[in-house]
């Protein structure tokens, strides 16, 4: 889909104000104000937003397998798809780490979701360790040719230029008193055209 099929359909299905808007450089810009309702439907402690799983689901309608990285509680039934997560008591599809994704047959996914701890006092609320941002980017380098990872941080990650594109870039306000957010969404690059890029001369990327 191109992206203004992907805007439209976005305001279709969720009846949101058109709040994304294509650049003169093609990449996508927008803000999402999430409005005053303060629920996690998950009840988990960083879980996502009221309507944030809406809005993804409603911007990828072709996407067929699902993977919530990071995953916690997540509240499958509104966007369904498997899930990774450190934390074996959490039942996750795979208990993985997610600075390696060894269990994971990443091949199959062809979109990922993401929303790691943003800091060392967040890890510690999940009681975990806090992560390589950049080992999680190079671990998702597996993903098929198309694929896209919607990144939601305070922190954009370190990334391979040749690998990923960065398709869209999306401000997050929840309401008051709570931090702002970034949702960067990149696409795994096809292999000959991220080929192409490797063999130019001149620096084409940040290397991870």
């Amino acid at each position: 889909m191109r992206w203004e099929e992907r805007i439209n359909n976005y305001v279709k299905e969720t009846g949101f104000p058109r709040s994304l808007f294509i650049a003169e450089d093609g990449r996508v810009v927008g803000t999402w104000i999430m409005g005053n309702d303060y629920r996690v439907r998950s009840a988990y402690y960083g879980g996502y937003p009221a309507t944030y799983l809406r809005r993804i689901r409603a911007l990828f309608p072709d996407k067929r397998r699902v993977l919530h990285l990071f995953s916690g509680h997540v509240d499958l039934a509104e966007l369904p798809g498997d899930t990774v997560d450190i934390n074996p008591a959490l039942n996750p599809t795979y208990v993985d780490d997610a600075q390696t994704l060894k269990k994971v047959p990443l091949h199959l996914y062809d979109l990922v979701l993401a929303d790691p701890p943003y800091s060392v006092e967040d890890a510690e609320r999940y009681q975990t360790s806090m992560i390589k941002r950049n080992l999680v980017m190079r671990a998702l380098q597996r993903l098929s040719p198309g694929a896209h990872v919607v990144w939601l941080d305070q922190v954009l990650p370190m990334y391979r230029k040749d690998i990923f594109d960065v398709e869209a870039v999306i401000g997050m306000w929840k309401s008051t008193n709570h931090r702002f957010r970034g949702i960067t969404i990149f696409r795994r690059r096809e292999r000959k055209e991220a080929s192409v890029i490797a063999a130019a001369p001149s620096h084409t990327g940040v290397d991870v």
